[in-house]
């Protein structure tokens, strides 16, 4: 896998590192000391690997997510054709946090310097009916684009959607023109099952889609769900 070499253990057990409350004010006085930015507060971590991180949705983070939805290249690769204001985001993203029956959405982060740093977003939108699930993903900081970031991310969520919510199929939909995404998708355990013809958009012109699907039996990235399960560190290679 791509990525950097320097990251902590493979799993981490969420809760331990939460931002200051108002209760820690209450019991310890003002924690304006602490900076408690989302650049410097740890983050809940569910699985890492390769100095990349995958955490819950965070309410603090909803501008954040915002923004980076809103940008231009973002916009372009879902083919978006109108901003979304703040406060729709908002409250879309309440509604989220709320009901997570049918979805796992997952905030994406990166070690950098003994900080780990919120840079994207990536979802399974699941039909239980079938076991199966829907994959979306983004790198929403630009600094983190085409370094192998979406690539790990990718394959930490097929790890999760097979071994934790065991779907039997993840699929997606990538514009055809969009030749990095697919090499990335690719290299994380996705293949080409077929092409709709002319049913995107890209810059205002029509582009054909490829559909991509991974199964769990074609799986072969690391097991960072078993080892976080069982202990076996043997899995993560």
């Amino acid at each position: 896998m791509e990525g950097t070499s320097h990251a902590p253990n493979p799993t981490r057990i969420p809760g331990l590192n939460s931002c200051p409350s108002e209760r820690d004010e209450a019991e310890h006085g003002s924690t304006d000391f602490l900076e408690s930015t989302i650049e410097t507060i740890a983050p809940d971590l569910w699985l890492t690997y390769d100095g990349v991180g995958l955490g819950p949705l965070r309410a603090d983070l909803a501008e954040t997510y915002w923004r980076w939805e809103n940008s231009l290249p973002v916009m372009a690769g879902y083919a978006r054709q109108t901003p979304e204001s703040l406060t729709e985001r908002s409250a879309g993203l309440e509604a989220r946090l709320e009901g997570s029956a049918d979805q796992t959405r997952f905030t994406i982060y990166r070690h950098h310097d003994d900080t780990w740093a919120p840079v994207g977003m990536t979802s399974l939108l699941i039909d239980d009916r079938y076991r199966t699930g829907e994959f979306f993903i983004y790198i929403g900081e630009p600094d983190n684009r085409g370094h192998g970031t979406g690539t790990i991310a990718t394959t930490m969520v097929l790890d999760w959607a097979f071994h934790v919510t065991a779907l039997r199929c993840v699929y997606l939909e990538v514009l055809a023109n969009n030749a990095a995404a697919i090499h990335a998708y690719e290299k994380a355990g996705f293949r080409t099952v077929g092409t709709r013809r002319r049913t995107g958009s890209r810059l205002s012109q029509p582009a054909s889609e490829v559909i991509m699907d991974a199964i769990p039996e074609e799986y072969t990235g690391p097991r960072l769900v078993e080892a976080a399960v069982l202990g076996n560190r043997q899995s993560l290679r």
